[in-house]
């Protein structure tokens, strides 16, 4: 069975909505993300803390333009779910950021759900635009 363009963007649009808000459980020092993040230094932190405020300001707005059927949103899309892989795979690679204690298992799980929300939202905007 194939989707339409209308039916795979409003898809995506759910998964990227749903890929921010398994992420935005995330924050450090909350009940999920328990690492500590001290000898990372002010800079690098709140550098990646603005780097992800903006990836999910990005999302929000692509899945907004994806309900809508947008091109550019679809292309945002894909952009956006790829940098959240990329942080994902650099958090569990224990590459950045890195911290002396170990992944919480919450958080390793939700970071690999967020990963494959991430696979759907950029098969489904490719979809819509055509490529699949």
């Amino acid at each position: 069975m194939t989707l339409s363009v209308a039916q795979n963007s409003k898809a995506a649009s759910k998964f990227l909505f749903g890929l921010v808000a398994t992420f935005a459980t995330l924050v450090p020092g909350g009940p999920i993300e328990t690492r500590d993040f001290t000898d990372l230094g002010g800079m690098a932190f709140w550098g990646f803390n603005a780097f992800l405020i903006g990836l999910a300001i990005l999302a929000i707005c692509a899945g907004i333009g994806l309900r809508k059927e947008n091109r550019t949103a679809m292309w945002c899309a894909i952009i956006a779910a790829w940098a959240y892989v990329f942080v994902v795979l650099l958090d569990l690679g224990a590459v950045f950021p890195t911290s002396p204690d170990p992944i919480p298992l919450a958080l390793g799980l939700i970071e690999i759900l967020d990963v494959m929300l991430a696979a759907y939202v950029i098969i489904l905007a490719h979809r819509a635009l055509g490529h699949l």
